[in-house]
């Protein structure tokens, strides 16, 4: 019989983080460490120490453990990316550009994604539910927004308005978040010749509610992007 294994640390940041995410990917599909083992061609001790939350897992298991257990790439990218954050920091190297973001470069859709995608993980890596909770008025719909995280669709003025606010940006920020999504909008309006769904009189509405929710530093310099944007389209 295989010993019980042990309960993960309390602390330990972005390696428990990993581990606790790996555990979850193993009991998902019923394997054990022995059934990983034997499929990746590894010893189980191997697997057994990248589970046990006390040192970092390496990143080609991670990768291979999203691979054999359908893991969300996403929730991948975010464990290695709080690990490589761990281990700069442990050797005293700086992480600027493993975690900066500047709205003023933003110029493409993949861009603007990996902003968002980058801020929330400077943010401490927020749930998609905290994030619904954090936002004014609880607008923020994870499944909404887990598609745009993914790169499945573009945040609308109102979507980002409230990712902002949920991560806590100063309203100062709003307004180069607010011409950045504007240029990505532009571009993608041209590209297509032609209107796009965010370009809508119900965007308008939900980013007015927004300022009712006490997030009006935020969602007035989108109510403005947003305006220049749709006006010349709803004039027709």
């Amino acid at each position: 019989m295989a010993r019980p294994e042990n309960p993960l640390p309390q602390h330990g940041g972005p390696v428990v983080e990993a581990a606790n995410w790996l555990r979850q990917l193993r009991d998902h599909t019923g394997m054990r460490n022995c059934d990983i083992a034997a499929v990746m061609g590894l010893s189980e001790s191997t697997v057994s120490r990248a589970l046990s939350g006390r040192t970092a897992p390496p990143a080609g298991l991670v990768f291979a453990m999203a691979l054999l257990c359908d893991g969300s790439y996403e929730e991948c990218i975010d464990v290695l990316m709080g690990l490589t954050q761990r281990r700069r920091a442990h050797r005293g190297q700086p992480i600027e550009g493993l975690l900066s973001y500047d709205p003023d470069l933003i110029s493409t859709p993949a861009g603007l994604i990996r902003a968002m995608r980058t801020l929330r993980v400077s943010v401490g890596q927020p749930s998609l539910a905290m994030l619904r909770r954090r936002s004014p008025g609880r607008s923020l719909a994870p499944t909404t927004l887990n598609e745009v995280l993914l790169g499945q669709r573009m945040p609308s003025a109102s979507v980002l308005a409230a990712f902002l606010a949920a991560c806590r940006v100063q309203p100062i920020e709003a307004e180069r978040w607010a011409q950045a999504w504007k240029r990505v909008m532009l571009h993608e309006q041209e590209s297509s010749g032609s209107s796009l769904r965010p370009y809508s009189r119900v965007v308008s509405l939900r980013l007015a509610n927004l300022g009712q929710g006490g997030a009006s530093g935020i969602s007035r310099p989108f109510q403005a992007a947003h305006a220049e944007i749709t006006e010349p389209h709803e004039s027709h």
